[in-house]
């Protein structure tokens, strides 16, 4: 049977980061375990790689968050490329929303971290872009209100994910972590931490450890194991009557070919330094991503009720007509008849208590879950955590250089206040 100091399950971006900071650390002899035949193949994949700076309400949501994407932004400009693109957020604001959110858009705009846009302003940047819909009956029907005003956030954008994958990857080869892919975790057998040899132990009244690690290709054995398989969490968990409060709930993306007068969407002066519109977002709508080396239009919507928890990976085209179109070619004409060129889907892993990342520990088992849509933007901040929980520390130490104290993304001292700045 092999035997590690560390293992971890789960090649996605919270599973790999969490080796690379376990090795960075000098974890001792560290093995990644993960169904899929290579790292970031699952959920972290299929991700469109969004992360915004500036503009959150929540403590907690800022730190992770911008932490995360300190350290991503400085690994660009070193050198590596991430693929990062600051076209920026753009974020449409109604009437409603303007009031509702009146108070965190001003502290955004005092910082420096947003930019305020009236609706005047948008028109003129965006002569194109429909901001007025008084009178228009289907509209009415589908919830849309005049845009009042926007918000734009600089320092957002996305990356390249799999090139995000590809650095971690190489990284934890060369900190000499053991990489067992194609092999599924199937259970995590419990054994008592002081055995007596009884031969049905552990017993309801010993303390209890993961013993074992049974997979569909052998056992392996660690002195500590780092649960990061995300929407799957449950399958190892509730066997062990262990709970994460994460479920798996699918979300799709759609892409759109940038052809004929489909252009337009990169050939937009004054938002940002790609000269395209950034990164749009609609009150009570879907969201646009012009990506610049794919000359493409990504979209998609998080639907909420109705949308039954599961794991789920089959993108539906009548999701985009019935859904995401509708609004989309309100807000932006020149998308009328235009059908997506290809689709995909993944899981988002939802804490469903506040939507922030869990991690926690128990006996020899930390279990990281959580992202909820934000897992790459905040990975190396809960990777950090979780090498600060292995080491049994109080606080993490952010690459900001900001403490965390790891009790704040646990369960039962749990410290998470929802983003009240959603959209």
């Amino acid at each position: 049977m092999d035997r590690y100091d560390v293992v971890v399950i789960g090649a996605g971006a919270f599973g790999l980061g969490s080796a690379y900071h376990l090795a960075r650390r000098g974890a001792g002899s560290i093995a990644l375990i993960d169904s899929l035949a290579g790292p970031g193949q699952g959920n972290t994949g299929r991700s469109v790689g969004g992360y915004r700076k500036g503009i959150f309400t929540s403590e907690l949501n800022r730190m992770l968050s911008e932490s995360t994407v300190s350290f991503m932004s400085d690994l660009q400009r070193s050198g590596v490329d991430l693929g990062m693109h600051n076209v920026g957020y753009l974020v449409l604001l109604n009437g409603d929303q303007l009031e509702t959110h009146e108070r965190a858009i001003r502290e955004m705009v005092r910082k420096g971290n947003a930019r305020f846009l009236s609706s005047d302003d948008l028109g003129s940047l965006v002569p194109w872009m429909r901001l007025d819909f008084r009178g228009d009956e289907e509209a009415e029907m589908l919830g849309l209100k005049n845009v009042e005003a926007a918000l734009l956030s600089d320092q957002s954008g996305y990356l390249d994910v799999e090139k995000l994958v590809n650095y971690l990857h190489e990284e934890i080869v060369d900190a000499g972590v053991e990489l067992r892919f194609g092999e599924r975790v199937k259970r995590l057998r419990l054994g008592p931490v002081v055995s007596i040899g009884h031969p049905r132990e552990p017993l309801a009244w010993q303390e209890k450890r993961i013993d074992v690690i049974e997979s569909d290709k052998s056992e392996v054995r660690a002195d500590l194991v780092v649960l990061a398989t995300g929407a799957w969490i449950n399958e190892l968990l509730d066997p062990l009557g262990l709970d994460s409060h994460v479920k798996p709930k699918k979300r799709q993306v759609f892409s759109i070919e940038a052809k004929g007068e489909l252009r337009k969407f990169f050939e937009v002066d004054g938002l940002n330094e790609y000269s395209t519109l950034p990164m749009t977002f609609f009150p009570r709508g879907p969201y646009l991503t012009p990506r610049v080396r794919e000359r493409a239009l990504w979209t998609g919507l998080s639907d909420d009720v109705g949308r039954s928890w599961g794991i789920d990976f089959a993108p539906e085209e009548t999701f985009y007509y019935d859904n995401i179109y509708p609004s989309l070619s309100k807000v932006f004409p020149v998308l009328k008849d235009v059908r997506p060129t290809s689709s995909w889907a993944g899981c988002y892993s939802i804490n469903t208590i506040d939507e922030n990342p869990i991690a926690f520990r128990w006996s020899n088992l930390i279990v990281v879950t959580g992202g909820s849509g934000s897992g790459v933007m905040k990975y190396d901040a809960m990777s950090r955590v979780v090498a600060s929980l292995a080491f049994g520390e109080e606080e993490a130490v952010l690459y900001t250089g900001e403490r965390l104290p790891v009790s704040w993304l646990g369960i039962r001292n749990r410290r998470a206040e929802p983003e009240s700045f959603v959209f």
